[in-house]
């Protein structure tokens, strides 16, 4: 089985997440069954503003689908969306028949299921209201002990304390624990290089009784169950509407057309 893994941070391409990407690629490694290869990956570009803006978003955001291209033609069997807000998944559930994985998603439902009310540990206000949002969007709000539960920092900041992570651990200890004391049994720390600065800093997989999911390790995990149901002929509704299935004619045709406005990498099968 082969899992591309899409973060949405400059890893290969930026020195800064070199070694965050390094550690990124052992948490799947780590959690990745015997036999399951992983490729990491960042963007190209990268502005640090991408996650604040949506409109930046949707401009990063095109890199994600040309990879998506990228992966299906190199034979990969299932596709995760490693930026912490899900970007580009429901479009990439319906322009591939692998199977597409958000971070958020297999992250937020697993917590509703491993305990009743679960807390996001976040360095940034934006992350919080985002992930408000994503709450919604998936109907969990009933699970989500809202806060927000800051300690205050950018992601640029956390990639570079990765080297020296102990003081900054420390101030997203304090923000788990307020979280658990409120009430909180599950924690989904957000980014996931909270969870590396975390465990660098001498934290385990539970603090004060309450779980600390590692994003990274959950949503390989979903990833490899996603591709066995697939095997299985159980995959996403194909609905329209839903995630409704393009087809190769409509698919190609699509690619063909938009091409030269979004600069798409379109597969030599499929281009005109």
């Amino acid at each position: 089985m082969k899992i591309w893994y899409q973060s949405g941070a400059g890893y290969r391409f930026n020195p800064l997440w070199e070694e965050y990407g390094k550690t990124l690629e052992k948490q799947c490694m780590a959690a990745a069954r015997p036999g399951t290869e992983v490729y990491v990956t960042g963007t190209e570009v990268h502005m640090t503003e991408r996650d604040r803006y949506k409109v930046v978003q949707y401009y990063h955001g095109n890199q994600f689908m040309n990879n998506m291209l990228k992966a299906e033609a190199e034979g990969y069997d299932a596709f995760v969306m490693g930026c912490s807000f899900d970007e580009r998944v429901d479009e990439g559930r319906e322009m591939l028949s692998m199977p597409v994985i958000g971070i958020g998603q297999a992250n937020l439902f697993l917590a509703s299921m491993f305990g009743d009310l679960f807390a996001i540990p976040t360095c940034e206000p934006h992350i919080a209201q985002k992930y408000d949002e994503l709450v919604r969007k998936y109907g969990l709000e009933s699970h989500y002990l809202r806060g927000p539960y800051i300690h205050q920092i950018s992601e640029n900041g956390l990639a570079a304390g990765l080297n020296n992570p102990e003081a900054i651990a420390e101030g997203f200890k304090t923000v788990c624990k307020k979280a658990v004391a409120d009430g909180a049994s599950v924690l989904i720390p957000v980014p996931a290089s909270i969870y590396q600065t975390l465990q660098r800093g001498g934290a385990g997989n539970s603090i004060d009784g309450a779980t600390i999911l590692d994003p990274v390790a959950v949503v390989i995990k979903f990833a490899e169950m996603m591709v066995d149901l697939k095997q299985m002929g159980i995959e996403v509704s194909r609905k329209l509407q839903v995630y409704g299935l393009l087809g190769d004619e409509l698919r190609s045709q699509l690619l063909n057309m938009y091409a030269p406005i979004f600069q798409i990498n379109i597969p030599e099968k499929l281009k005109k």
